[in-house]
């Protein structure tokens, strides 16, 4: 591209969108990619500081122009749930379209990101978002880019969005309350309504509810018996410390079909216990730290199980960077 007076700019299409700013009143593009240069136009454009305008030049081949790049990095980018944005000052960004857990390939991310001059900025990945919330961007930073940059994203995209949104799926849930203090009545149930109010974000609501003393068996029947009640999701509060006659996390063991971890590298919360039915349904051993603090490990492993995205041991690893929530 080559660099022209305003003066003698008319006639010519201007190469990229023109933003004007007046800190605490106004930013907007008074002119857009594509319009032609009237004489009218030239004193506008001295106003903005633009005292010269780049044209293409014939030797610009083998180059991408910024939004052709933001276009072709949201065709690797974009998956399901999630639509593309306008075209704003050479940018695209993707949107939800529904309430669900936006998912990030962040070693893919990260390898394209590293090519050059390219960039894919998103959210973080398993954040909680909302339809018409804005989820990622798209852009290069020069107003021309090498081709060559695009198709090697292309080789590390593979065809295979980077980005999706898995919509909340799980709508019901079950909790035992544990704890013969709370059976016989000598203190109040204090986890329930806290577990309700946070799940009620989601849209999940409970169907059953069973209180049971300090036994391994009771506690099992009655994981049984919320699980029979319809619930899509299993919470099982006190007795979730380390004190040997604290005996929920021994009682989901015993139902479940496989225990993920018990124990979980965030703070507060980190006597968390994960685990999963032979049919999928997600069961938490939640701990006391979820009475007095938010966000704890339950806040951020709620979003997931209600998107039924399974947790792996390696997720519960790698949630330590980040993990203290203060």
């Amino acid at each position: 591209m080559k660099s022209i007076r305003t003066q003698d700019a008319v006639g010519h299409a201007l190469l990229h969108d023109l933003v004007r700013i007046v800190i605490g009143e106004v930013k907007d593009t008074p002119f857009r990619r594509g319009h032609v240069i009237t004489e009218e136009d030239i004193p506008k454009l001295l106003d903005l500081g633009k005292e010269h305008i780049f044209v293409m030049e014939p030797e610009d081949e083998g180059f991408l122009h910024e939004e052709d790049v933001a276009r072709a990095l949201y065709r690797m980018a974009g998956g399901e749930n999630m639509h593309e944005g306008p075209m704003a000052q050479g940018k695209i960004e993707a949107i939800a379209d529904v309430d669900g857990l936006f998912k990030v390939d962040v070693e893919r991310l990260h390898a394209i990101n590293s090519i050059g001059e390219l960039t894919i900025v998103t959210r973080f990945n398993n954040t909680p978002v909302k339809a018409g919330e804005k989820l990622a961007g798209m852009r290069c930073i020069p107003l021309l880019l090498e081709e060559q940059q695009v198709e090697d994203a292309k080789k590390i995209a593979n065809g295979e969005p980077l980005l999706h949104v898995k919509p909340f799926v799980r709508k019901t849930m079950g909790i035992v309350t544990t704890g013969s203090e709370v059976f016989e009545g000598r203190i109040k149930d204090a986890f329930t309504p806290i577990i309700e109010e946070r799940c009620a974000e989601f849209g999940v609501t409970k169907v059953a509810h069973e209180i049971v003393t300090d036994n391994t068996d009771d506690i099992v029947a009655a994981i049984d018996k919320v699980k029979a009640a319809g619930a899509d999701i299993i919470f099982c509060t006190g007795g979730m410390s380390v004190d040997p006659d604290d005996l929920t996390p021994g009682a989901i063991k015993r139902y479940a079909d496989r225990v993920v971890t018990y124990g979980l590298p965030v703070l507060p919360g980190s006597m968390v216990c994960i685990a999963y039915c032979a049919d999928g349904t997600p069961i938490l051993g939640v701990p006391g730290g979820v009475l007095f603090s938010k966000p704890t490990a339950f806040d951020e492993i709620l979003p997931r199980l209600v998107a039924d995205d399974e947790i792996t041991k390696e997720d519960c690893i790698r949630m330590g960077h980040g993990g203290f929530l203060g």
